[in-house]
């Protein structure tokens, strides 16, 4: 070995040497197995009690209990899906000017400005606004950005996209299954 190697392995040598000695005499931190797991209370849920059993008197209600009108996709020229953490909000119809606030329990908030074909972060309270600088996302240049359909905001965690129409449906027909024909006269 020449004296260069050796003046550059020795000094590498001795830094990884009081790097294991430091690692082995610092306290360690009491680990626990769900470190770093959000702590959240749960929710009791619990079965309604047993009711009154029918009779062969009473009326036959027109929708069984519960049941919620048939869910449909409102037409539009474009559409805006929401993720927030985990969740995934169904696609919202763009068909006005408006302001669109998403408020999280622990205060995260962001404001969305939407118009009938396009989305934009106008406001968010995360520390650089990253997500803001993003810019427009319009039905004429969401396939042109560094994004493409999408505005990012990592520290909310929120992702938004907006959608065409065809997407639009995929993504609503993953949710709920094949849209009902509309009756023919």
């Amino acid at each position: 070995m020449k004296k260069k190697d050796l003046k550059i392995i020795i000094p590498i040598a001795v830094l990884a040497l009081i790097l294991l000695i430091l690692s082995q005499a610092l306290p360690r931190e009491n680990k626990q197995a769900n470190a770093g797991a959000l702590m959240t209370a749960a929710i009791e849920t619990r079965e309604p009690g047993p009711g009154p059993a029918p009779t062969a008197g009473d009326p036959l209600p027109e929708t069984s209990p519960g049941a919620s009108p048939i869910p449909t996709l409102v037409p539009a020229r474009a559409y805006l899906k929401v993720q927030i953490g985990s969740f995934v909000f169904e696609p919202l119809a763009l068909t006005e000017n408006r302001d669109l606030d998403l408020t999280q329990p622990d205060g995260k908030k962001n404001v969305v400005r939407i118009t009938p074909d396009s989305i934009i972060m106008h406001s968010a309270n995360c520390d650089n606004e990253d997500c803001v600088h993003q810019g427009m996302v319009s039905l004429g240049n969401r396939d042109k950005r560094v994004l493409q359909n999408m505005i990012v905001c990592l520290p909310n965690q929120v992702v938004l996209q907006l959608l065409d129409p065809q997407e639009a449906l995929i993504d609503w027909e993953t949710a709920h299954g094949p849209l009902p024909e509309a009756p023919r006269p």
